[in-house]
């Protein structure tokens, strides 16, 4: 005959009797060291498929909201570091203007008496030099004003 005790019995699991009324430790401490003596520390076979499931979409969702967050503050850097970077090539033309135009201005000043030591030495003799090599249209220009300015040179006088 098949019961449940000779099932037990065929595997060779005996019952264990534990009476629990005599038990007064709080929420049954010694029953519950007891029973995992007999039968050992409680397992956890792991979650079911549902749960499983559950865990996994749990995660896709936290891995999407990283990379989204991980992707805004990349743009959000990326747009800051432009706008940085504008301003300092702005500043930085700004500062290059300014240093030009203070070069041209450094310069015309600095040229004034040489244009004057010019227009007042050297041009005379020179364009009466450049009119007589116009007159005369030598085969070498060149070597006829450098002549030209040796022989009417006003200092050597």
């Amino acid at each position: 005959e098949e019961t449940v005790l000779n099932y037990f019995d065929e595997k060779e699991f005996h019952p264990e009797k534990l009476d629990v009324t005599k038990d007064d430790s709080p929420m049954m401490r010694d029953t519950v060291e007891k029973i995992k003596k007999t039968i050992g520390e409680p397992r956890n076979y792991g979650p079911t498929p549902e749960e499983l499931e559950e865990m996994k979409r749990q995660e896709e969702e936290a891995r999407l909201k990283k990379e989204m967050e991980e992707k805004q503050e990349k743009e959000r850097q990326e747009a800051e570091e432009a706008s940085l970077r504008k301003q300092r090539q702005e500043e930085w033309t700004q500062r290059l203007n300014e240093v030009k135009r203070e070069e041209f201005e450094l310069l015309e000043a600095q040229s004034i008496p040489l244009r004057n030591y010019l227009m007042k030495h050297v041009m005379p003799t020179l364009t009466q030099g450049l009119i007589d090599c116009c007159k005369t249209r030598p085969e070498d220009p060149i070597d006829y004003i450098a002549e030209f300015l040796f022989q009417n040179n006003p200092q050597v006088d």
